[in-house]
């Protein structure tokens, strides 16, 4: 780790509030992590080091970014990927000299108590105390999350094994009162300045370097928008263009304008966000043609950004295309995960403002989907397409179509799926969408 990185800063402090307040006390069974939603990069850069041979603290991590479900099945859940690591990273175990026997928890019944077991006996392989670090990808239900916790808790979480969580300052989800489990709970919040590590990061290195240029005028403009200085926004973003159109490189001049523009998305009737999404994205398709690997995401990006802003002006009939094209671009360049949320985009639109298109564009995600392998479709939009298609197959009787999504999802998810994926969806967070910025209906 670079310590002269503020990041890397950042992440010391965190190594010694953790060596202060919870290393060698063996009584703590759960650490619960108290952060701010913008510092969770920084914290998921900390699990990963103490992962690792690197790791500066006594105990060893494990992270887990298992998505959390329900409180039966996560257990399991947790099992079945720590085996899959474990499998991924036999070599370099077995040239550290690692010893341990994974067979007794491959075909055994999954839940709370083989969970435990597995973690005590990893521990005592170890010979080290251990850190069950849980980073969930998502999380269906936050008050069943902390049932999970207090039921290993009373059941015994066991000796040199602790379980850590994060959970948001001013948002607490996770707090488990101590009476119920004296000395066995930890609350640890690590006070920082992000937006000075982050100034300090972008001023790093050759001020006249393009891309640290860059960074100090999106730095800058961000500072600005929260000013609420649309004078001093536009005339960092300005810098922003002609720093990166100087350097030459088509990959840094795009990404300036779809910076410049992603921020102007909080503004309303800004007539400057079309302009830079159609320059950006013509320069985009001019980087590709010269083989710029940069300009490739770029150019699917720009489509996102254009339907979007589409959308929040109510321009459905203009959104929903550029959604498709999203779609059939990111197909065309074998990028299905880029593809799907498109395809999803598109069909949710069509499904609140076009109901006429709605089954056609769901067809076409379907379709897009269907070489995807098992642990693609579970991480992705796709489960959703799935749900919805299945809806429309079941209703004009389509038996291939419905066989098809049944035994797929059966697979994944086990028989109540669907009612699995309708709880899923109804608490995730919204579509990660321009969109989401503005409250703007004009």
């Amino acid at each position: 780790m670079n310590e002269h990185n503020p990041i890397a800063q950042l992440v010391l402090k965190i190594q010694q509030a953790w060596m202060d307040k919870v290393a060698n006390k063996p009584t703590f069974k759960f650490v619960r992590v108290l952060i701010r939603p913008e510092e969770s990069r920084v914290y998921e850069g900390f699990c990963k080091l103490e992962s690792t041979a690197n790791g500066r603290l006594p105990e060893v991590f494990v992270t887990q970014l298992t998505a959390f479900t329900d409180t039966d099945t996560f257990s399991g859940a947790l099992i079945t990927d720590w085996l899959a690591e474990y499998d991924k990273s036999s070599s370099i175990i077995t040239q550290a000299a690692f010893k341990w026997d994974a067979q007794p928890y491959r075909n055994s019944v999954l839940n709370d108590e083989l969970l435990l077991k597995m973690l005590a006996s990893f521990r005592h392989a170890l010979s080290r105390d251990l850190v069950l670090a849980l980073i969930p990808r998502e999380v269906s239900n936050t008050l069943h999350l902390k049932k999970w916790i207090s039921n290993l808790l009373k059941k015994g979480i066991p000796d040199g094994v602790k379980i850590m969580l994060i959970d948001h300052v001013g948002n607490e989800q996770f707090t488990i009162a101590d009476k119920q489990f004296p000395g066995m709970i930890c609350n640890l919040h690590v006070p920082m300045d992000l937006s000075n590590a982050i100034q300090k990061l972008a001023g790093q290195g050759d001020p006249n370097n393009p891309e640290i240029m860059l960074r100090k005028c999106v730095f800058e403009m961000g500072n600005a928008l929260k000013d609420k200085d649309v004078k001093r926004l536009h005339k960092w973003g300005q810098q922003a263009l002609d720093c990166t159109q100087r350097s030459g490189n088509k990959g840094l001049f795009a990404t300036a304008h779809i910076m410049y523009a992603g921020l102007l998305f909080h503004l309303k009737r800004e007539p400057q966000i079309p302009q830079l999404l159609e320059r950006g994205l013509r320069i985009a398709k001019q980087g590709m043609l010269q083989k710029d690997p940069a300009c490739l995401p770029l150019v699917i990006q720009f489509y996102g950004y254009q339907a979007a802003y589409a959308q929040i002006r109510r321009r459905f009939s203009e959104a929903i295309p550029l959604y498709m094209q999203q779609a059939e671009f990111a197909e065309q360049q074998n990028l299905p995960t880029s593809a799907l949320n498109a395809w999803y985009q598109a069909a949710e639109l069509c499904r609140r403002k076009d109901a006429g298109r709605h089954y056609d564009v769901l067809e076409r995600g379907y379709k897009a989907g269907a070489h995807l392998s098992d642990d693609e479709i579970s991480a992705s939009l796709y489960i959703y397409i799935l749900r919805d298609y299945y809806e429309y197959a079941f209703a004009n009787k389509l038996s291939t179509i419905i066989e098809d999504i049944d035994v797929k999802m059966h697979r994944l998810f086990g028989p109540e799926w669907k009612a699995d994926v309708d709880k899923v969806r109804k608490t995730r967070a919204p579509m990660l969408l321009p969109t989401e910025i503005s409250n703007t209906n004009n």
